[in-house]
């Protein structure tokens, strides 16, 4: 018979509003059924304890975690949103959490600063124990929730809805075709996201990694003393072949906090002449970049634009999960 599962979003509201709609939009036209604050906004106790009974009713539990912790209940000192994610762990109803990957350089409108240090302790909850997957735009979350419901579903299948009102059998077998029909154009759309899932998060084989080396180029400026007291300055060429982990080994504890890619250039040549001695006073900008593009390709770092408080717009550059991981495993010392 049609069964359809019951899926409850939560997550702070106006600033993922946006997001909000097109995931419940994805959700049903992959034959979900949505559930979340659009229907009931908790904003007191009694609010709650509705709510709390539609979670009952759910099959799965998605979490949405961006920039903001959300208005917080004054009997509980918790948010909402923290509050409704306690209640389905306890309730033993399987959890999907989706973390921003880079919250603190959202727009400030997105943000709430002064309750950061809040924000950090759920995200610290919510990613303990849990495999959670991280999301960096909108259409990025989108896809991931899709995809990740469907292979929650399939490992993890929950009692979900049916009807129960079906007794002619000609009906019944009409819509089972028609289920059938719409159900290989969901394989098949789950199929193509799957495929466009991949192409992002999978390494890249093709790519120069780990112990291949790359030459840096630059120059390092030397003062001499000349007549009368004088000292002039001049030029050398200077290269360093290193390999990519020796790079990012480097360069990679700088980028554990945003930096600008003036910062990333500084930051890069200073490790590597303390770390290897290079000798540099100025890198190569085409080397920069290229060094700059690689750990993005690989996966190690994110590029964005930021806005400024002046309003101009600049190049943002920070570690990704997977560069703190490969970079903990890089620097660590091991018994």
């Amino acid at each position: 018979m049609d069964k359809r599962y019951q899926i409850f979003i939560s997550s702070t509201f106006t600033d993922l509003k946006d997001e909000r709609k097109a995931i419940i939009e994805g959700l049903l036209n992959a034959k979900y059924i949505p559930s979340g604050m659009e229907m009931f906004a908790a904003s007191n106790d009694e609010q709650f304890k509705y709510i709390k009974k539609i979670i009952d009713t759910c099959d799965y539990y998605v979490l949405i975690v961006g920039a903001r912790y959300g208005s917080i209940n004054p009997s509980t000192g918790k948010s909402f949103t923290e509050q409704e994610y306690d209640y389905a762990v306890e309730k033993g109803i399987p959890v999907l959490a989706f973390l921003h990957d880079d919250p603190y350089n959202l727009p400030a409108e997105k943000r709430e600063d002064e309750k950061r240090e809040l924000l950090d302790k759920f995200r610290a909850k919510v990613s303990s124990g849990r495999l959670c997957k991280m999301w960096h735009t909108s259409s990025e979350l989108i896809s991931s929730v899709i995809i990740s419901l469907g292979e929650e579903v399939a490992d993890n299948p929950q009692i979900g809805w049916t009807r129960g009102n079906v007794e002619d059998s000609t009906i019944l077998l009409s819509q089972l075709n028609t289920l059938r029909l719409e159900k290989e154009k969901v394989d098949k759309s789950f199929k193509e996201l799957r495929i466009k899932y991949d192409e992002l998060t999978r390494d890249r084989e093709d790519l120069a990694s780990g112990s291949e080396h790359y030459v840096i180029l630059g120059t390092e400026t030397i003062y001499e003393s000349g007549a009368y007291g004088n000292r002039r300055s001049r030029s050398i060429s200077r290269s360093k072949s290193l390999s990519w982990d020796e790079i990012f080994s480097a360069v990679g504890p700088h980028l554990l906090a945003p930096k600008t890619l003036h910062g990333f250039k500084s930051d890069l040549m200073s490790s590597i002449n303390a770390a290897y001695d290079a000798g540099f006073s100025f890198l190569n900008d085409d080397c920069v970049q290229t060094i700059k593009i690689q750990l993005y390709a690989l996966g190690l770092i994110t590029v964005y634009q930021a806005k400024q408080t002046s309003g101009s717009v600049v190049e943002g550059i920070v570690i990704t999960e997977k560069g703190k991981k490969y970079l903990t495993e890089l620097k660590t010392i091991k018994k």
